[in-house]
């Protein structure tokens, strides 16, 4: 009988013993979820920590920009640079336009200014050399497209201007029959009364080597004279 009450009071300070356990763990483990909670830990509505928390619940520093660095440098923009460059191009334009307005048309250009004299010396002895190869080659006893070649050395003088000049073209162009040609020239050209009677007289040759009723220029090939000159030389004009 008394092993029988010892049992039951064993039993019983078990289940008090019991009891005293369950209860202790309920109220650490409520204690822990209200801390959860409040550290922002998941709760009943299942919202999730924080972005700022860390495993402990201590919350991060905030970064702050530093203030010490400049940001970048500004720039022109294109119509700055735009708005520059007509301008440059406009005050560069007025001085140009301001100047061809002032520039006097009747201007005359000497080569060399600074040497006027051997400028026109050596312009001078140009314009006898081509004559005298002009001659030379008119009076030539045996020379290829005779006329031609004079004609050539004579390309650089005045046609109208120049009479020596003129004298050997109209030679030339009677020599290989252009008869209306040379008659052309000839009302342009200013000639002594000798050069005259000579260029008179080579249109009347050339005129009797064509065939009758036919013009030098039109209708059948020319006939030409292709021998050497042998009359009197023009009159020298010295320029």
């Amino acid at each position: 009988m008394r092993a029988a009450r010892g049992l039951v009071r064993v039993v019983s300070l078990l289940a008090i013993a019991l009891a005293v356990s369950v209860a202790g763990l309920a109220g650490q483990r409520a204690a822990e979820a209200s801390s959860a909670a409040s550290n922002g830990s998941p709760g009943a509505d299942g919202a999730g920590a924080p972005a700022g928390s860390d495993a402990g619940g201590a919350k991060r520093k905030s970064h702050k920009p530093n203030s010490k660095k400049s940001g970048p440098k500004s720039k022109a923009s294109p119509d700055t640079k735009i708005t520059r460059g007509k301008s440059t191009h406009l005050a560069r334009q007025k001085p140009a336009r301001a100047q061809a307005s002032t520039i006097n048309e009747n201007v005359t250009l000497t080569p060399f200014p600074s040497h006027a004299g051997a400028a026109k010396k050596a312009l001078a002895q140009n314009r006898r050399d081509q004559l005298n190869d002009a001659e030379r080659v008119a009076r030539g006893p045996a020379q290829a497209e005779r006329w031609q070649t004079v004609l050539f050395h004579l390309r650089d003088l005045d046609a109208r201007a120049d009479s020596e000049g003129c004298f050997w073209r109209l030679v030339s162009y009677y020599r290989l029959g252009q008869i209306e040609r040379a008659r052309s020239l000839r009302q342009a050209c200013e000639l002594g009364s000798k050069d005259a009677a000579v260029i008179e007289a080579e249109d009347e040759q050339a005129e009797r080597l064509q065939p009758a009723g036919t013009l030098a220029d039109t209708g059948s090939a020319p006939v030409g004279n292709l021998g050497p000159y042998t009359g009197d030389p023009p009159a020298k004009v010295d320029r």
